[in-house]
């Protein structure tokens, strides 16, 4: 065979091998789009993208994090290693000082950075959106035994795409989420209330609303002011958080009034969660500005899907009823709706 046709040979064989290795590249992505893309829960798509990124590239662990570079530290908000799904609760001690840390010349000079050593390789990949940098993925040892410099455009692609993904959900949260409490807005709880709904006729679901009212608030503000009042509506949001699962929906209705979505939840538990609830509110001590522990008391309505029901304005009303009669009857109590009310 001729020097020129085993060098065409070579050359076809190459630019196999370079389209087999964009292929899969391109499968890569797509795979990590598709599975970023299905939600703009940050709280979701955090351990999509641990999960969904460790099985596309192969690797032994990835850890995303978040960097404060004011504060000079980078927080890890979930991992992936081996099987094991990591929360950002498990990965409070992995914190980082990013000026100590190949993570500040990845975020520096916004490009992937690879470490190899005998044993170990890392890769590190800044992740920017709109020229603000937000974080980091830390990946740690592929199946093929290192992380190769050739495939940086992948990784910086992929960096880019799980950047734009966590930008999009945390303009999502500031979109949904009340300034003061965190809690989810009136138009999230409208939404999210049909959601629940429709489920529930379509497919004979249990779900139930509580709905709170933090008692003689007005009072309050006229007694202690509007800057201790406003801490009291945050503290008041944090423990309906605290007390509830994730799963559940808690939203600022209205001024001091808070409701919470209760999926898969049928009347006698909410019942019991409402009557919990008062109670955690009654002996808690709320704290103001330069003053004791301050006494808040709330008042609740609970009420279940049933099919009496025939939309979500006939169910809040429910619970709304409800909670007018519980304040009626002396406030700093639990009252159920009937279907009826």
């Amino acid at each position: 065979m001729s020097a020129d046709r085993t060098g065409d040979y070579d050359a076809l064989y190459r630019n196999y091998i370079a389209a087999l290795h964009e292929v899969d590249h391109l499968s890569t992505l797509r795979e990590i789009a598709l599975a970023i893309n299905t939600s703009l829960e940050l709280e979701e798509i955090l351990p999509t993208i641990a999960d969904v990124v460790h099985g596309a590239l192969d690797v032994n662990r990835i850890t995303l994090y978040e960097t404060d570079l004011r504060a000079q530290i980078a927080m890890p908000l979930v991992a992936k290693f081996g099987r094991d799904l990591i929360s950002r609760e498990r990965l409070a001690e992995e914190e980082v000082r990013p000026e100590r840390h190949p993570i500040r010349d990845a975020l520096e000079t916004r490009m992937p950075m690879v470490l190899t050593t005998a044993d170990h390789s890392a890769l590190y990949i800044p992740l920017i959106a709109k020229g603000i940098p937000l974080g980091a993925l830390h990946l740690e040892d592929p199946s093929d035994g290192e992380f190769k410099s050739e495939n940086t455009p992948l990784y910086q692609t992929i960096g880019s795409m799980i950047a734009i993904a966590i930008n999009n959900a945390q303009l999502y949260a500031l979109a949904v989420t009340d300034g003061l409490t965190k809690l989810y807005v009136r138009r999230y709880f409208d939404l999210r209330m049909k959601e629940e709904f429709d489920q529930a006729q379509r497919y004979a679901r249990d779900f139930s609303l509580l709905m709170f009212d933090i008692d003689h608030f007005k009072k309050f503000n006229d007694t202690h002011g509007h800057q201790t009042g406003d801490m009291v509506l945050q503290q008041f949001a944090q423990l309906l958080k605290d007390n509830t699962r994730k799963s559940d929906i808690c939203c600022r209705y209205g001024g001091e009034e808070m409701c919470v979505i209760l999926p898969e939840t049928n009347l006698e538990e909410a019942t019991r969660l409402a009557e919990k609830l008062c109670q955690t509110i009654r002996t808690t001590g709320f704290k103001g500005t330069n003053q004791p522990l301050l006494s808040v008391t709330s008042t609740i309505g609970v009420a279940a899907y049933t099919e009496d029901f025939a939309n979500t304005t006939e169910m809040v009303a429910a619970a709304d009823q409800a909670l007018y009669k519980a304040k009626e009857g002396g406030r700093n109590q639990v009252q159920v709706a009937s279907s009826s009310e």
